[in-house]
């Protein structure tokens, strides 16, 4: 109740995982207007994400508040901005492949994703090209990434072009040069512990009254890797005049052993913290926390799927069931293992092992195997641009989709058969015959389908493409070894089953997939919650992260095993890791 009266000033709320925050931030705008009767024009509320932005507008608009100001930093400072004249639209923000194209006037194999999150963490840290660096990995040096930055801000300012960060930026120094022009009298934060320096920054100038109520966690910190610091909201009274400190330490979501266990593992990281205070279970029901220890993944998969099937037919509803792994490949056996026995899932972010490209076009390659008159998998293939057809442009493929139409041929049979070439092109073309028939007899013999996996992935140059791809090392290890992961689900030497189990859309339309097992990360987790939690993969150097912060690491597991309501199931790889060490305070 302190936290919904409160009134006039600075306040801080620390708000345990489950504690329902959500319910707090509506009340308390309820309590400004209805009691202290605040114009709701001069109320803005802000909030981590857009979805929970849209959700918030909805319940603020069943209860007749639909003058307050709702949405991220990002969207609040576009419409600041465009008040002002200065429009940031889809028009005038940069693209990627100008971004690619920029980047490689100084490094033809530049790794864009790495430079731009280098260059972005910088901007969050409101650090210009020429200001001293925050320390960010890279997998360039210090030096390599100002000439970048250098580039790719002269390219914008040139052509007029925007990106996401200067939304902010943008703001922030308008609102300098127009103090008090865009102010709220009073400002409430939601996910305060994910903010960064700029926004903390925009938060004094569009909260000039200092009434600011801040709703944040520490504990659930997970986005530090873009520029989040938790400094911000752990020094939130030194930050702002006497601010008031509050709890809500009640976890009205989770059974008893759940809550005790996650207090006793982020203890030993936070316990020091002055306004540190342990989650207090409202539920009576004990719970489940149990460990599960494997030698591999694929006896993990199988293991965790043998439990979701008992559940599934002990009652509980498939949506309420959800794995959480730190890596989208921890999930490929399990996802591999639902789709065999035909569990129906939903897996996050699209992430999905049979969607990723390389996955999809060594697939594409068994489906022409099988039948090389297989218009959708050729077209599969020959947009992988792999060797040998690395360098067919879009125009040639054009001509060879006409020639097919002509002559009412397949597409394969069209690019054999197609007589435009270059000299070079018409040897790609044969490499890629001579190769693809090869395999075909190498099948017709009873050559065993693992090895015929192979022998495309080495027929076709499947590593190279991975590794020409993909520049970030970490990845592209992950993805060739995702190639050979693949030759572990062949269970016999059927062709035609075995693609048939492969090619199974799961129900791709969205409405189906509401009713179905979640599969996603533990960031894509964050602010949900299940009844059955299976935390899948905890193995050192993979979770903690042998590249991650360990305190972010933690924060990370501290979220996986605060999703669960009743039951919680952690699984290992080998013995000994240390966040299962720290969690069940013993070595397993």
């Amino acid at each position: 109740m302190k936290a919904i009266e409160f009134n006039k000033g600075a306040c801080g709320v620390i708000a345990s995982a489950g504690s329902g925050k959500s319910t707090v931030l509506i009340n308390r705008v309820a309590n400004l207007i209805d009691v202290h009767n605040i114009d709701q024009r001069e109320i803005l509320i802000i909030t981590f994400t857009r979805n929970t932005a849209d959700e918030l507008k909805k319940k603020l608009s069943k209860m007749g508040y639909d003058d307050i100001t709702v949405g991220t930093f990002h969207s609040v400072c576009g419409r600041i901005l465009a008040k002002e004249g200065r429009l940031i639209t889809p028009n005038n923000m940069v693209k990627e492949w100008q971004i690619d194209n920029w980047f490689k006037t100084l490094d033809k194999k530049a790794n864009t994703d790495d430079i731009i999150s280098y260059i972005s963490f910088q901007k969050n840290y409101m650090r210009g090209v020429e200001d001293e660096f925050v320390y960010k990995e890279s997998m360039y040096t210090e030096n390599e990434l100002r000439a970048f930055y250098q580039l790719y801000e002269n390219n914008k300012t040139k052509n007029n072009l925007y990106d996401f960060d200067d939304y902010l930026l943008e703001c922030y120094n308008m609102l300098l040069n127009n103090k008090g022009s865009h102010t709220y009298e009073y400002v409430l934060v939601d996910e305060h512990q994910d903010s960064n320096l700029v926004q903390n920054k925009l938060l004094e100038e569009l909260c000039e009254s200092g009434n600011l109520f801040c709703v944040f966690d520490m504990k659930q910190a997970i986005y530090g890797f873009r520029g989040s610091d938790t400094r911000f909201c752990m020094d939130f009274e030194q930050d702002w005049e006497q601010a008031k400190m509050l709890h809500l330490d009640t976890n009205y979501r989770s059974s008893r052993k759940v809550v005790h266990k996650a207090n006793e593992f982020i203890k030993k990281y936070y316990g020091g913290y002055k306004h540190y205070s342990d989650a207090i279970a409202h539920r009576d029901n004990e719970g489940v926390v149990e460990l599960d220890t494997f030698l591999d993944r694929e006896s993990e998969a199988i293991n965790v799927v043998d439990e979701i099937q008992e559940k599934l037919e002990s009652g509980v509803k498939p949506k309420e069931i959800s794995v959480l792994y730190r890596l989208n490949t921890h999930a490929d056996f399990v996802e591999n293992e639902l789709r065999r026995r035909g569990i129906e899932y939903d897996i996050a972010n699209d992430s999905s092992f049979f969607k990723r490209k390389e996955i999809a076009g060594l697939i594409g390659y068994l489906r022409l195997i099988h039948n090389p008159h297989d218009d959708e998998a050729f077209e599969t293939v020959f947009k992988m641009r792999n060797y040998p057809l690395m360098y067919f442009s879009n125009k040639l493929y054009d001509e060879v989709k006409a020639y097919s139409g002509k002559y009412n041929e397949s597409l394969y049979e069209s690019l054999i058969n197609y007589n435009k070439y270059t000299n070079v092109q018409k040897k790609n073309v044969s490499d890629f015959e001579d190769t693809l028939n090869r395999l075909r007899l190498q099948y017709a013999k009873g050559t065993p389908m693992t090895q015929i996996i192979q022998n495309i992935i080495r027929g076709y140059q499947l590593e190279r493409y991975v590794e020409e791809k993909y520049k970030s090392p970490d990845e592209a290890k992950e993805r060739v070894k995702s190639l050979h992961t693949l030759k572990s689900f062949v269970k016999g030497n059927d062709l035609e089953k075995f693609l048939s189990y492969v090619n199974n859309n799961q129900n791709s339309k969205k409405k189906s997939k509401k009713n179905a097992i979640k599969l996603m990360s533990i960031h894509a987790s964050k602010g949900l919650e299940f009844e059955v939690v299976y935390l899948i993969g905890v193995e050192d150097n993979k979770f903690p992260h042998e590249r991650g912060e360990l305190l972010e690491e933690a924060r990370l597991f501290y979220v996986a095993a605060t999703r669960s309501k009743d039951e919680l199931y952690v699984s290992q790889i080998g013995s000994g890791n240390r966040f299962i060490v720290e969690y069940f305070g013993r070595d397993m």
